[in-house]
């Protein structure tokens, strides 16, 4: 199916366009080291970090048992890590066709 005939690749394309946008305007307008350095003064800075990254793991877990080339999903695994949920998105727009066909 067409990606405008589909609304949940669309609206997923659309949220992984927008948290891209907000990754880059945090890199362009943040302070890396200032947030760094602030981390964990504040424990709620931790709670959101460790959910963040939890999260990571778990849409990892994702790519890896639905990956039909192991190997080939540990960059995407990398990526995620580093670059965060615009990846996961990109990996699933572009998996889930396919996914559709192996749960139904």
């Amino acid at each position: 199916m067409p990606l405008l005939q589909d609304p949940v690749r669309l609206i997923t394309l659309v949220l992984s366009v927008v948290m891209l946008g907000i990754v880059g305007y945090g890199f362009m307008s943040g302070d890396v080291v200032v947030w760094w350095n602030n981390l964990w003064a504040e424990p709620w800075n931790f709670v959101t970090l460790a959910d963040l990254y939890i999260s990571f793991w778990l849409m990892a877990i994702v790519m890896f048992a639905f990956s039909e080339n192991k190997l080939a999903s540990l960059p995407w695994i990398i990526a995620i890590n580093v670059i965060g949920s615009p990846v996961f998105g990109l990996w699933l727009l572009l998996n889930l066709p396919r996914l559709r066909k192996r749960m139904g």
